[in-house]
């Protein structure tokens, strides 16, 4: 087997232990220091065994049992709090854990078996069991999940299988603090009734606004009638706009699903922008539908690397947006805001295999490291208001785990646009590169490097386009709108440290990064147009047993930045866990400018 295995850590640091000690002699003392010392530390020595770095390959474990026959599949559920998958002898023992479990919707074992694309009388195919086990750890409301086969007594050919899992506490809430007079505060449940049914509700304050506050309503249900189909309503009222939305989905989530697709019905109203991180500024409020459907087949290709997932995707898919409030439009003016109906198709090729690890954006459940390739050609046709035309794009994407250094490394190539009257117009060119280090031992910290290298170049945008340095793929807490170009070149650079220690179930991570990035005009080298930076440190902290998003509090400062701009800033917020860019095949789109 190919199988990389990075180095232990050692729990237990001298300085660790001695830490530890010291704290739990001096709580010890008193019954009521002693509870609180029980409730919110963890000695280094019982951290959960998951966070002993393994990196192998995700089907390594089931290869042994490949063609056998599953006679039953059971699945055991564990609460958040007290048992591990590594220790279900562990009983919650503080009140809080115990009015936790109380409180949790139990993920439950039927819903789990339905979410499965195996059953009793298949043959094991340790490539299939490894999917099923990833989609069942992805979820959102399951802080891990493993597949254990046991052997038939008597039998050489049957194996029972079990799934165990470990569900998260449902429910969640987030606040985001970015000044004195804007407040964000969402609550969530992200398992409801135990079936993974979604509910969030987010409320909004801005006292600078006209309509000062703000509602955002979204649910979410999984695998309607066992159909793999989920579908999620969206309801929002804030300041910014105003949205009715449906969306269903069917997205194809293990190697053996053979049709995928999706639809989408939405009506947005006083929006300042059709889609978050729009290329362009309007200052007249947007009043539009939209609606889109895509529907894709895939077909296995057979590979000399046995241990290869290659498959061929055709899609298809038709998208429309209708205005009914927006900027005045012409042939030749505001062409963004035009009405159109855009047809298009898309031919891919795409070879996945993973790796499992942790500690890379997570804070010690397993991750699921995609590596790979893709490769897509995408065609279409475009009936817009006043004109008529064609599109063509190409996209390819590869990520390489280097065994040796222990390196991750996620490679993009893009170039996209459409042919009017056989004239080339809103294109992109788009390349990016990104990288995560090994993990690294500094005393009882454990260190990883990013970084996140991105060229785009706008070719003959519409006069309204733009991009700039404020969206994720800009300088993070950047928030001057005017710094805008149709050229520009990011470097994200980030250190986190993993600390072993935890307060209330908390997991701590200091880090620290700079951003650094050029924009401006698509006529000159880049290198040569404005340059801004902000570098910055904080802390994240983040409790695997919970659905909270990641807390992070974030100080920075931008040396290089406009003269009315803050050059200080600050930030209190709770953060979706990053993802890997996965190879997977979804609807056609167009490369977008951002």
């Amino acid at each position: 087997m190919d199988t990389v295995r990075e180095k232990r850590f050692k729990n237990n640091s001298k300085n660790g232990s001695k830490f530890y000690n010291s704290l739990q002699q001096g709580a010890g003392k008193r019954k009521f220091t002693k509870e609180l010392y029980n409730l919110f530390f963890i000695s280094p020595d019982k951290l959960n065994p998951t966070d002993t770095i393994k990196t192998e390959r995700s089907e390594t474990a089931f290869v042994q049992y490949q063609g056998k026959t599953i006679r039953n599949i059971t699945v055991r559920v564990l609460k958040p709090f007290g048992p591990t998958l590594y220790d279900t002898t562990q009983v919650a023992t503080t009140w809080i854990e115990t009015t936790g479990n109380k409180l949790h919707n139990t993920s439950r074992k039927n819903h789990l078996r339905k979410l499965l694309r195996i059953k009793e009388g298949d043959d094991v195919d340790p490539y299939n069991l490894a999917d099923n086990e990833r989609l069942i750890r992805q979820l959102s409301y399951i802080k891990d999940a493993y597949f254990r086969v046991v052997p038939v007594l008597g039998s050489r050919k049957l194996v029972d299988l079990q799934l165990w899992v470990k569900d998260q506490f449902s429910w969640g809430a987030n606040m985001k603090v970015g000044s004195l007079t804007s407040t964000d505060f969402e609550i969530y449940n992200r398992n409801l009734y135990g079936l993974g049914h979604e509910f969030s509700n987010s409320f909004e304050f801005d006292s600078n606004k006209d309509q000062k506050y703000g509602y955002t309503g979204r649910y979410k249900i999984r695998n309607i009638r066992k159909s793999y189909i989920d579908a999620t309503f969206t309801y929002q009222n804030t300041y910014e706009k105003s949205v009715i939305q449906i969306d269903l989905d069917r997205s194809f989530a293990t190697y053996n699903t053979k049709y995928a697709g999706g639809f989408t019905l939405s009506q947005t109203m006083r929006s300042d922008e059709i889609q978050k991180d729009d290329p362009i500024i309007n200052e007249i409020p947007l009043d539009f539908n939209y609606g889109n459907i895509w529907f894709s087949r895939s077909y296995k290709i057979k590979s000399r690397n046995q241990f290869a997932r290659r498959k061929l995707y055709i899609t298809g898919r038709i998208s429309g947006r209708e205005f009914f409030e927006r900027p005045k439009v012409g042939p030749t003016l505001n062409q963004f805001f035009h009405n159109n109906i855009l047809y298009l198709a898309s031919l891919s090729l795409s070879q996945i295999q993973y790796y499992k690890s942790n500690l890379i954006y997570n804070f010690g459940r397993t991750e699921d490291i995609p590596y790979g390739s893709l490769a897509q050609l995408t065609m279409g046709y475009e009936d817009r208001e006043y004109s008529y035309r064609r599109y063509l794009g190409f996209d390819f994407q590869k990520a390489v785990y280097l065994q040796k250094s222990r390196t991750y490394f996620f490679n993009r190539v893009a170039l996209g646009g459409y042919f009017n009257s056989e004239r080339f117009e809103q294109g992109v060119l788009l390349g990016q590169t990104k990288f995560f280090s090994r993990i690294r031992n500094l005393g009882s910290l454990r260190l990883r490097n990013f970084a996140d290298l991105q060229y785009t170049l706008g070719i003959r945008r519409f006069p309204e386009e733009f991009i700039s340095l404020i969206t994720d793929t800009g300088i993070r807490g950047f928030s001057k709108e005017d710094v805008i170009g149709t050229q520009k070149l990011v470097l994200n650079l980030e250190t986190v440290a993993f600390t072993p220690y935890t307060l209330g179930g908390f997991r701590f991570a200091f880090y620290t990064f700079a951003d650094m990035g050029f924009i401006g005009s698509n006529k000159k080298n880049i290198l040569k147009e404005k340059f801004y930076y902000g570098v910055g440190f904080g802390i994240r902290l983040r409790n695997e047993n919970l659905v909270f998003k990641t807390i992070q509090l974030r100080l920075a400062f931008y040396p290089k930045a406009p003269s009315d701009f803050n050059q200080f800033e600050y930030q209190l917020s709770g953060e979706e866990r990053p993802k890997f860019n996965n190879f997977r095949v979804s609807q056609p789109e167009v490369i977008p400018f951002e």
